[in-house]
């Protein structure tokens, strides 16, 4: 009696260890994630997931490059002190219509009836007219700072004329003043002054 329940006693726990094994061979419970047998990762993707580019810098604009002003008048060849020779009017740059009034003071225009050259010279460089400007009476008239105050000391005026006609649109010119000329005829002690003359 006692032999023939020997092997059933001992065949069960086998039965149970082959199954446990079995389990485990085959991912047990099914509760566990990971690698499969071969040991290779299985990744699972969402259908329709798209993949979002990194972002990306927007370029900063260039700024444009600033315009370069107009160039009217031509270096100048000998450029007058301001304690010699000042114009007042019209200032560097200004728009003006015609006449172009030109106002100044130079401290010795009063000695030996001396006078002030007033031209008018075009982008071309072609001297459209040149004047010559006879002093003004001094009497209550207050003379600008840096200027050299002398007994010969005067301001000078003119208007300037030029053919309304012809300025039809905005022209630019150079007023060039000076007092002076060297033995070949160029001006000396200059100032320069750029305009700009516009149509009435």
């Amino acid at each position: 009696m006692i032999n023939s329940l020997m092997p059933r006693t001992a065949f069960f726990p086998a039965v149970v260890g082959t199954l446990v094994l079995l389990s485990l061979a085959c991912g047990g419970d099914g509760g566990e994630t990971g690698s499969n047998a071969t040991g290779v990762a299985v990744v699972v993707s969402s259908p329709g997931a798209t993949a979002t580019p990194p972002p990306s810098r927007t370029p900063s604009p260039t700024p444009s490059p600033s315009p370069t002003p107009l160039e009217i008048c031509s270096p100048n060849p000998d450029p007058a002190t301001l304690a010699v020779l000042q114009v007042e009017t019209p200032e560097v740059d200004a728009k003006t219509t015609i006449p172009v009034r030109v106002r100044g003071w130079s401290s010795n225009l009063g000695e030996e009836d001396k006078v002030v050259f007033v031209a008018v010279v075009d982008q071309k460089q072609d001297v459209l007219q040149t004047n010559e400007v006879p002093p003004q009476p001094r009497e209550f008239r207050v003379p600008p700072s840096g200027l050299e105050i002398t007994e010969f000391t005067r301001p000078f005026a003119i208007d300037i004329l030029l053919d309304e006609g012809d300025i039809v649109r905005e022209i630019p010119l150079c007023i060039w003043v000076y007092q002076d000329v060297d033995a070949e005829g160029q001006a000396r002690g200059v100032v320069q002054v750029p305009i700009v003359v516009e149509p009435r």
